[in-house]
């Protein structure tokens, strides 16, 4: 009997050392991985670079349509969200597919911002027309959606110019882009 006891009691302390063992590596592991975490989401620089490069490339060609100058960054982004999305069908080899996207535009300009406010039924009617007239196999490259892009900056530059306002638009981004 006194056997028996002894050997259960040997049989809790190991399994009760192992358990210490394993919750002891699991702690480590759990530790390292939120150190890798944080790691990649608040360190690489390397990628911000990347990211910064593809902006600065969107923000220069917004510049060449804009008159070829090459400006450098004047203080804070004004963002104009142009409500409600834009949603037109189009041909697709003989069927009728939909687009829909949302659009906000990007300028430092003050003015620019309430002239997008004041005339965007000119606008809307513009764009409207631009993404109706196009074929899906024009916009489901990558390609094909930058030279939306640039095409739908001109478009809007021209109404407002059309109506004597300032037309320093710098970029255009497209916040949703649903092709069905």
């Amino acid at each position: 009997m006194a056997d028996e006891e002894e050997n259960t009691e040997e049989g809790e302390a190991k399994s009760g050392g192992m358990m210490k063992i394993i919750l002891l590596v699991n702690g480590v592991l759990l530790l390292v991985g939120i150190g890798v975490g944080v790691f990649m989401f608040m360190g690489d620089d390397d990628e911000g670079a990347v990211t910064d490069s593809a902006d600065t490339e969107v923000l220069e060609d917004a510049e060449d349509v804009s008159g070829g100058k090459s400006k450098k960054s004047r203080g804070t982004p004004i963002y104009v969200p142009l409500h409600p999305a834009f949603v037109v069908n189009f041909e697709n080899q003989e069927q009728v597919a939909f687009l829909q996207v949302d659009i906000q535009i990007m300028t430092y300009d003050t003015s620019v911002e309430s002239a997008l406010k004041s005339h965007m039924p000119a606008i809307r009617n513009e764009l409207l027309l631009l993404l109706g007239g196009k074929q899906y196999h024009e916009i489901n490259t990558r390609e094909g959606k930058r030279a939306l892009s640039q095409e739908a900056i001109k478009v809007m530059q021209d109404v407002l110019k059309d109506v004597g306002e300032s037309s320093a638009i710098e970029a255009l981004y497209f916040t949703s882009f649903v092709m069905q």
